[in-house]
């Protein structure tokens, strides 16, 4: 028994040596690689330091007060490809944008020189700009970061990401991300968003949009983006404008004199050189053929194929009926009505389709609507998508008029450029023909008519639509009403002066008429006066004037 037992503490003896002999083998071996590649063992790791400035793209001037964060990094080569994050730092620029972050000092084993360290700049935050791409930094090159404007805080906020820095890392950053990324999003209540929609479509009946007219009447896009067509009230008859769309070198190529029987009549591009004027089929013939062209009812003014395609030669760019006499606007028009007519077309013009992927760029668009703070009207927000979910918002000028088409809305127009919108819009005191910059919101008057719009100076209202745009107006015209002692049941109605200046003309209930001062109207209209209708189906106009008094046209009805 004790011959085995020594035995086995020989055995356990040889094999904790023969262990003893491989590890000193192996430490050997590193030892010698570690020697052949002329290494030294170090219990830091250290990392250069960056500077550089921050400007805008712009201008190229210098952001102050910019927050950088710089993300260094350890790595060794090819034996161990993987980055290992070292730590993040920040600054902020001084008043002449520019800013520097010391060497990064941290404890912890390396291999020098085959342990290799790197910086980037991985954030940087502005008020008012986008937070650029991380960038590459080098200790010896300073390190310029171009920043560009945000279009609003939704596109601000879209761009910024947020740093995974350990605690006590970059604290400056993640404060200001969270303040842009907030944990709960206050979402508008669904119901409160459907009773602001219900509002600002009744306050729409008192806006300048939907009762003033012209100088533009109508408007239309051909197939291709390079053409725009669209109608206007002149000083003696209406006339149809067809322009090139170059950018800011856009021009007249045409103008087209109409009789003023024509003028209710609608544009539309057959194709992206043919042009026609057109009347909505009725209903029955449109169960017969997929045509929106009425027999009859249709046809071709211009063409840019020329007498190949039509009888007579299209009229000349210089024929403006503003600078004709009479005689020579009768010939002008005589001359346009003589061209070629299709007696019953059967087909659906290209422009009143025009969703063409080529032209939104990948983008998609949402027109949204908020109380302007000026009028109290409707103002119209276009909200744009880009490809990558990224978002910003424009603020469109005016509001909308003339007939809305089977869209209406700016961004179903888009030129051949892919960033010029075009639609009808009330700005300069009339409705003109505004084109809109889809990318920074920068808009013009492209048909550059100085006259003014035509108003209607009264509308009949019903009560319900008028309690739904002015609830808390239609409640102190109560309270004025039943302190007068007048009948509440009656209908009023309302007389405005040109300062807002208000007066209500009502009935006792005697019977008896009687006037009241009352609070002013609270939103900007052209109306002069409003009758307040208990009774009807809804809303109708009483008559269309100007302020001066002269009679304007029907609103065009619209597809």
């Amino acid at each position: 028994m004790a011959a085995r037992v020594q035995r086995d503490r020989g055995a356990r003896r040889a094999h904790a040596v023969a262990r003893w002999r491989r590890g000193a083998i192996w430490a050997a071996a590193a030892i010698a690689a570690l020697l052949q590649i002329s290494c030294v063992i170090l219990p830091v790791r250290v990392a250069p330091g960056v500077e550089g400035a921050v400007v805008d793209q712009t201008s190229g001037q210098p952001i102050e007060g910019a927050l950088v964060v710089v993300r260094f990094d350890g790595h060794y080569d090819e034996i161990l490809p993987d980055r290992e994050v070292l730590g993040h730092r920040e600054a902020r620029t001084d008043a002449n944008g520019r800013f520097e972050i010391g060497a990064l000092v941290e404890p912890g084993i390396s291999a020098w020189p085959s342990f290799r360290t790197e910086a980037r700049v991985v954030a940087v935050m502005s008020d008012g700009y986008r937070c650029p791409p991380p960038q590459p930094a080098s200790s010896s090159e300073s390190v310029r970061i171009a920043m560009r404007r945000a279009l609003d805080e939704n596109d601000r906020r879209d761009s910024c990401r947020p740093v995974p820095a350990e605690k006590d890392e970059a604290v400056g950053y993640m404060t200001a991300w969270r303040a842009l990324y907030p944990k709960v999003e206050q979402r508008p209540d669904s119901e409160d968003a459907q009773q602001l929609d219900r509002l600002l479509a009744a306050r729409a009946a008192f806006g300048f949009g939907e009762n003033c007219e012209g100088p533009a009447l109508d408007l239309a896009l051909a197939p291709d983006g390079r053409r725009v067509a669209y109608s206007i009230a002149g000083a003696r008859a209406p006339e149809v404008r067809i322009v090139e769309l170059r950018g800011d070198r856009s021009q007249v190529v045409e103008v087209i004199p109409l009789e003023p029987r024509a003028s209710a009549r609608r544009l539309a591009w057959a194709s992206a050189t043919d042009l026609v004027l057109w009347e909505a089929v009725s209903d029955s013939n449109l169960v017969a053929s997929p045509s929106i062209f009425a027999s009859g009812q249709f046809e071709r003014i211009w063409s840019a194929a020329g007498p190949a395609s039509i009888s007579s030669e299209p009229a000349s760019a210089a024929g403006s009926a503003d600078g004709l006499d009479d005689g020579d606007t009768a010939s002008a028009i005589a001359r346009a009505r003589s061209r070629d007519r299709d007696p019953a077309p059967v087909f659906v013009p290209e422009d009143l389709n025009d969703e063409r992927d080529s032209r939104w760029r990948g983008r998609s668009f949402v027109l949204e609507q908020r109380p302007n703070p000026d009028t109290g009207l409707p103002q119209d927000d276009l909200r744009v998508y880009r490809e990558d979910a990224t978002s910003y918002t424009l603020a469109l000028p005016g509001e909308v008029c003339g007939p809305p088409g089977r869209f209406g809305r700016p961004q179903y127009r888009i030129a051949a450029d892919g960033r010029t919108s075009l639609d009808l819009r009330f700005v300069n005191g009339g409705c003109h023909v505004v084109r809109t910059d889809l990318e920074d919101g920068s808009w013009s008057a492209l048909d550059d008519v100085a006259r003014a719009g035509v108003c209607r100076a009264a509308r009949r209202i019903q009560a319900t639509e008028f309690r739904t745009a002015l609830r808390g107006y239609t409640g102190e015209l109560e309270s004025a009403i039943f302190d007068a002692g007048a009948d509440p049941a009656a209908a009023y109605s309302l007389e405005i002066a040109a300062d807002g200046t208000t007066r209500l003309a009502t009935r006792e209930f005697s019977g008896r008429a009687l006037t009241i001062a009352v609070p002013r109207f609270p939103i900007g209209t052209p109306l002069r006066k409003i009758e307040v209708s208990t009774l009807g189906a809804g809303a109708n106009a009483i008559g269309i004037t100007n302020t001066s008094g002269s009679a304007a046209r029907p609103t065009l009805e619209p597809l």
